[in-house]
């Protein structure tokens, strides 16, 4: 996955610094392998030592709103296996291409943690997740995207900001229900044109569902001494050229890669794939006539470094369900659900409560919202899109552009 050879990153920017009701900049840019021409999906873009920023998509491409009053800082891009870049924001508006070298020397094993195993490795990092995780109460503000498939078809998209209360990274006692408190700020979404199978994706809050998808937060780990025995690991390089585990499993059906840091072995990122797509890894949910097969997760989780903790940064889920009829034992249709959440700004300062009355509600976000408001989203930071792909755009414009959709609905 990440190779022990040189690289040039070249960031291509199209960067200009608009003035956005004179309270924001805006940085926009675009990431790629200067040597490959490839481009570099879902790096960390930030300022120094300040816990806002954004990442850039699936084209490698991000748009980063910045507040007036952090003009001084240091603007930078970070990815694991990477080199990070990093510049005075006042700089950037006059850079074109930013070449950025990989380290050549060779990787080595940390030879105090020898004798330890993969298994060992990852129980250890679980263990230790009350040191290197919040364990304090924190603030932090996100942007929530959902892009639902049926069949063939796309037929809604959702965008949300929002706010979200943690008392801490203590165990729970119940892995099902949602520890944090989330506020809505904003929501825009497009019309759910009409579409069997449609209406189940309306019937629950998926936000939620997503949030229970931190593994780190919730435990959500097997706890089978076979699965820690199955584990391999391997060093790679993280960020700026440091050393990381990188414990995996790599089964037909099954692929997982946990990067943990070797001296506070704190997770880094977590990506997960699971099912064949042919036969079945559980069922999600079920009622008299249909049953919701999922046939394929996966899934990326990671976490950011702030004030000596590691908070989430982004989170990402995609799966691809076959729903069947009860009845007849035949297959209906399939449906997919691709999900993200993007961590924009931590307070771990004074973070203000989520009161009852601002809490969103349990039932699904399209419900839960008011007019739409084209200013806010215009300086929040979002996921750019990408331009969302035109398969989807083409399905969700069927009938009117995006932006009147938001407008009138």
């Amino acid at each position: 996955m990440i190779r022990k050879v040189t690289f040039l990153i070249g960031l291509i920017f199209s960067v200009g610094f608009s003035l956005a009701q004179e309270q924001s900049i805006t940085i926009s840019g675009k990431v790629t392998d200067a040597e490959t021409g490839e481009v570099l999906p879902y790096a960390t873009v930030g300022l120094v030592g300040l816990p806002i920023g954004t990442i850039t998509n699936a084209q490698g491409e991000f748009d980063f709103h910045i507040p007036t009053t952090y003009i001084a800082e240091t603007f930078k891009i970070t990815m694991i296996g990477y080199e990070g870049y990093r510049a005075p924001v006042t700089r950037v508006e006059n850079q074109k291409i930013f070449m950025l070298k990989r380290s050549t020397t060779v990787l080595k094993e940390v030879v105090v943690s020898d004798s330890l195993t993969a298994g060992e490795i990852l129980r250890i990092a679980l263990n230790r997740i009350p040191v290197n995780y919040p364990m304090e109460p924190f603030e932090m503000d996100g942007f929530y995207r959902d892009v639902k498939k049926v069949g063939d078809k796309y037929v809604s998209l959702l965008e949300a900001a929002i706010t979200i209360y943690d008392k801490d990274y203590e165990a729970p006692r119940d892995y099902t229900k949602l520890r944090e408190r989330v506020a809505i700020k904003e929501i825009r979404k497009s019309y759910d044109y009409d579409v069997a199978y449609a209406k189940y994706f309306e019937q629950y809050n998926l936000l939620e569902d997503l949030l229970l998808d931190n593994n780190v937060k919730y435990r959500s780990f097997n706890s089978e001494p076979q699965f820690y025995n199955m584990l391999n690991r391997k060093m790679v390089y993280g960020i700026d050229n440091r050393q990381l585990y990188l414990v995996y499993l790599d089964e037909p059906g099954y692929d997982l890669s946990v990067y943990i840091e070797p001296e506070t072995y704190g997770i880094l990122r977590i990506e997960f794939s699971w099912g064949n797509g042919a036969d079945p890894i559980f069922t999600y949910r079920k009622n008299r006539k249909l049953m919701n097969n999922v046939m394929h997760l996966d899934k990326l989780v990671e976490f950011e470094l702030h004030n000596g903790k590691l908070f989430l940064k982004y989170l990402r889920t995609n799966y691809k369900n076959q729903w069947v009829n009860t009845q007849l034992g035949t297959d209906e249709q399939t449906t997919e659900l691709f999900q993200e959440l993007l961590i924009n700004n931590v307070n771990d300062k004074d973070p203000e409560w989520v009161r009852t009355a601002q809490k969103m509600k349990h039932y699904g976000l399209q419900y839960q919202h008011g007019a739409y408001n084209k200013v806010f989203w215009d300086n929040y930071n979002v996921i750019k899109e990408t331009p969302l792909d035109k398969e989807i755009v083409n399905d969700l414009e069927e009938h009117m552009s995006l932006e009147k959709q938001f407008e009138e609905n």
